[in-house]
């Protein structure tokens, strides 16, 4: 056990160093051996509180036995420094040995972290005052070595003052994310809130407010506080100069871990990190979670998921930035377990580095050593990350939609004649078709339909290109197609405004083959062939298919997607005529 472990020498150490009732009791229940083992051979500071509290071993002991109370029932501040080490002992200990998911042990964490403020606020004696989770806190994914980040609502500061002065002997407290910084008043009122968020708050501190939840105090302050935030929050537009702002933030961040020069090594901002996922997720919340509340999750693979399944993000996408989250996390963890200290940096030392791989359960194998095989996976999974990353978080979409208004479909409706719409109750009753529900393709659909009502309004026959636009969303996988065209491009979804308004061939050949629809951002996949290479291109199609009915569904399809391009190409030209300012024809 103790060789197949990912430090043999430092469990042999740990052993040697153990009383002889302590190694006849290991010897005796192989499970609890195992913890120990497990635990000693991740972590120095586990392993010193299982040399000087003879009540670890209990811990670890009954690993599958509900969390103890310790936290909550303390005393006074030893007290809760002793039941805090105790529980995080547990959590270490179920982590390592796999019986705790990631998600699982960062919400362990955090609730743990919140039961020590919580505990703080009752031994420091305060009243009416709410602690506010922040970042990684709020989000339930706390780290072993994170920074506790809160806020404080109502009260004075002396009082807040007391509750982080017992609950830094227990976590990295910070209340720097409070308005103004460390400058800022350390306590505020609600309506101080409201009054600094409506005047002075920069786009990141709303951006970290999708993070805030109260966590300890006053519950009815805490609520009321989350009431306003909530407000603050989705009710302003993210605009174009917020995504500018955010983004450049972010690049400066990059740039300052390439400066010291661990870019290679850093696994939380460097590109392909953790940031990456974590700003991507952000970004698409302040931008479609104005209109669509089931995304405003404080956690980040909470939020993902839901974006996955409504459709904002393509499902490969998600699983892949899911995958990585997972996996970066993980590296993280088993660098602030050794000694809780707060690094998010693999040593460049490799046997460092390859006591991390092991800790993370990579052995090796005869074509790669553990650090090999572990160096390989975090180069892939960055590579995944920043490619995704690169694809949503500069997304043209998003820069489209910032600032843009969002139509309810009645309000979409009784808005329809100053777009131009001649036949009210058609367009009407197509608008709700597009938008009906709450699928996947119509959540998305909400969040288009002042753009796609506008590059409408501009086209040679609205009333068509509306048709058009519902016979496409008609039957889930057309619909599907178009909502994912529209995400991925916003020149998809204007040029094809703009066509279906122009020609009714060009919409039946579309609902016909709903996968033609990428091809209209590009000029060139648009572009009709001469008569020999058509000849020589059909039969190309039908000269390896066996069977009259096969051969037929082949020659439609090839003649719709040619004739997607001849359609499309006349009807470019003839409308860049009639408007001459279309440059994109």
């Amino acid at each position: 056990m103790v060789e197949r472990s990912a430090d043999p020498g430092a469990v042999r150490a740990a052993l040697d160093r153990l009383d002889d009732e302590t190694i006849d009791r290991l010897a005796s229940s192989p499970a609890l051996a195992e913890a120990v083992v497990t635990v000693v051979a991740a972590s120095r500071s586990a392993t010193r509180l299982i040399e000087t509290d003879a009540a670890a071993l209990e811990v670890l002991t009954e690993l599958d036995a509900p969390a103890p109370a310790g936290v909550a029932e303390a005393a006074g501040p030893d007290e809760l420094v002793r039941a805090k080490r105790l529980a995080q002992l547990r959590i270490t200990a179920r982590d390592l040995m796999g019986r705790d998911t990631l998600e699982q042990a960062t919400a362990a964490l955090a609730d743990l972290a919140a039961a020590v403020l919580a505990a703080a606020v009752r031994l420091a004696g305060v009243d009416g005052m709410a602690v506010i989770g922040m970042g990684k806190l709020g989000g339930r994914e706390l780290n072993y070595a994170s920074d506790v980040d809160v806020m404080f609502v109502e009260g004075e500061a002396k009082g807040a003052r007391a509750i982080m002065d017992i609950a830094r002997r227990c976590f990295r407290v910070d209340a720097n994310l409070r308005p103004e910084g460390r400058d800022g008043a350390l306590t505020r009122s609600i309506d101080g809130y409201l009054s600094y968020w409506d005047r002075w708050a920069q786009p990141w501190e709303f951006q970290a407010l999708i993070k805030a939840v109260p966590v300890a105090g006053d519950p009815v302050v805490g609520r009321e506080w989350a009431k306003a935030a909530s407000t603050a929050l989705w009710g302003r537009r993210l605009t174009a100069d917020d995504l500018r702002s955010l983004r450049t933030l972010k690049a400066r961040a990059e740039s300052e871990v390439e400066r010291k020069g661990v870019a290679d090594r850093e696994v939380k901002r460097s590109p392909g990190g953790i940031r990456d996922i974590e700003f991507a997720v952000q970004t698409l919340q302040l931008v479609h979670g104005l209109s669509d509340p089931e995304l405003r999750s404080p956690t980040t693979l909470t939020a993902l998921a839901e974006m996955d399944a409504a459709g904002y993000v393509a499902h490969d996408d998600a699983e892949v930035l899911a995958g990585a989250y997972r996996f970066l996390r993980g590296v993280e963890h088993a660098l602030q377990i050794e000694d809780e200290r707060q690094t998010h940096t693999l040593p460049a030392d490799r046997s460092q580095r390859r006591r991390i791989a092991r800790v993370l359960g990579y052995r090796g194998s005869p074509e790669a050593g553990p650090t090999e095989a572990f160096d390989r996976e975090l180069a892939h999974q960055r590579n995944l990350v920043r490619r995704v990353h690169e694809r949503l978080y500069f997304r043209p979409l998003l820069d489209t939609l910032a600032g843009a208004g969002r139509l309810s479909p009645e309000a979409a409706a009784d808005a329809l004649a100053s777009f131009g719409f001649a036949d009210a109750e058609r367009t009407r009753v197509a608008v709700r078709e597009l938008t009906r529900g709450l699928t996947r393709s119509s959540r998305m659909m909400q969040q288009l339909l002042p753009l796609v009502l506008d590059w409408l309004s501009a086209s040679p026959d609205p009333d068509l290109g509306l048709l058009g636009l519902r016979k496409l969303a008609s039957g889930e996988q057309r619909a599907m197609a178009l909502a994912h065209a529209f995400r991925d491009s916003p020149e998809v979804a204007r040029r094809l405004c703009e066509l279906l308004s122009t020609s009714a061939l060009l919409g039946d050949i579309l609902v016909a083959n709903p996968d033609l629809i990428v091809r209209l951002a590009e000029r060139e996949r648009l572009r009709t062939l001469g008569r020999d290479e058509l000849v020589a291109s059909a039969a190309s199609t039908v000269g390896w298919r066996v069977g009259v009915d096969e051969r037929q569904r082949a020659l439609r399809r090839w003649r719709g997607r040619h004739l997607l391009g001849v359609v499309a190409t006349v009807a470019l030209t003839a409308n860049a005529v009639s408007y001459g300012d279309r440059k994109q024809a």
